[in-house]
């Protein structure tokens, strides 16, 4: 289970940012050549772009259910978007149930069922 994100400067190996959240996370990043960040893995829902060298959080959305799985991005027409599926899917309520009684503050409901969620780059 993974608590922030962290970016670090590996040519003298300091911290450069991090980032705290209110919920347990555990979700992956993607990394863009155009210096965004995207990621999900929080109870809360959210899927957040962040901008890399700051880690400044520059947009969230509220998706139906956890994010844990990869983001992707593709172009299409010259046009960049970054997709990611929310979901838990069939064991979710079995697993919070565990984390409720091991995690202490667990009590975040995050609800079954699977949406692909697209967003446009500007």
């Amino acid at each position: 289970m993974v608590q922030p994100k962290q970016a670090w400067n590996i040519s003298d190996k300091k911290e450069v940012w991090t980032h705290e959240f209110q919920h347990r996370n555990w979700g992956p990043i993607l990394s863009t050549a155009g210096g965004l960040l995207f990621a999900g893995g929080t109870n809360d829902r959210m899927f957040r772009a962040f901008d890399a060298k700051s880690g400044e959080v520059l947009w969230d959305y509220p998706t139906n259910s956890g994010v844990t799985a990869p983001p992707s991005t593709f172009t299409v027409n010259g046009k960049q978007y970054v997709s990611v599926v929310s979901g838990w899917g069939v064991d979710a309520e079995r697993k919070q149930g565990v984390f409720r009684t091991i995690i202490p503050g667990y009590d975040v409901h995050v609800p079954q069922g699977s949406v692909i969620w697209t967003f446009a780059g500007e």
